[in-house]
């Protein structure tokens, strides 16, 4: 058994770079993590690399496949993607309830599943690794990679800031998914 724990980034601004709150959560969060791992892997977004940094690890590998999700396919839905959040629905959940997204968000975390267990193959049977994604990739990931649905393991909330999952891994498949919500 292999675990891969996937976080949420920080709070960020509009540059990427981690807002004062950011840096808070993640000191949170930090406390909640259970040092050391055996890899360390990010997303190549900036806010992923910081929000690693704040963690207390400098020199994390880079896996492509659980960066933030494409736009362009999501454009379409748009318009009606607001008015969900409007009418206060989170960003995720939004998503989730625009029919016409669930093959994008299907096909989104079939992309990022395979990048958790490329990590989970890097590391020994027992190992244990960590890794920052994104909101909007992670809840995907592990919608596909256990087949309940969204409600099921969320419960209609997105993962906040430093929030994600624990990914139990056997034979290179998933075997069980934890949310893991950060601490108040």
């Amino acid at each position: 058994m292999r675990i891969v724990e996937l976080r949420r980034h920080a709070e960020r601004d509009a540059s990427e770079d981690l807002t004062a709150n950011g840096l808070a959560q993640a000191a949170r969060a930090r406390t909640t993590l259970e040092f050391p791992y055996d890899a360390y892997v990010v997303s190549p977004a900036k806010r992923a690399r910081l929000t690693m940094r704040a963690f207390g690890v400098d020199d994390p590998r880079v896996e492509e496949r659980i960066a933030p999700r494409p736009k362009p396919p999501f454009a379409a839905f748009a318009g009606r993607h607001e008015e969900l959040m409007a009418a206060g629905m989170d960003a995720v959940t939004a998503w989730y309830a625009i029919p016409e997204c669930l093959p994008l968000l299907t096909e989104n975390g079939r992309h990022a599943l395979a990048g958790l267990l490329d990590i989970a193959a890097s590391v020994q049977d027992g190992g244990r690794a960590l890794a920052v994604s994104h909101g909007g990739t992670i809840e995907p990931l592990a919608v596909v990679a256990i087949g309940p649905s969204y409600e099921a393991l969320f419960g209609r909330r997105e993962l906040a800031y430093c929030e994600g999952i624990r990914a139990f891994v056997d034979d290179l498949r998933v075997v069980r998914v934890d949310v893991v919500r950060r601490p108040q």
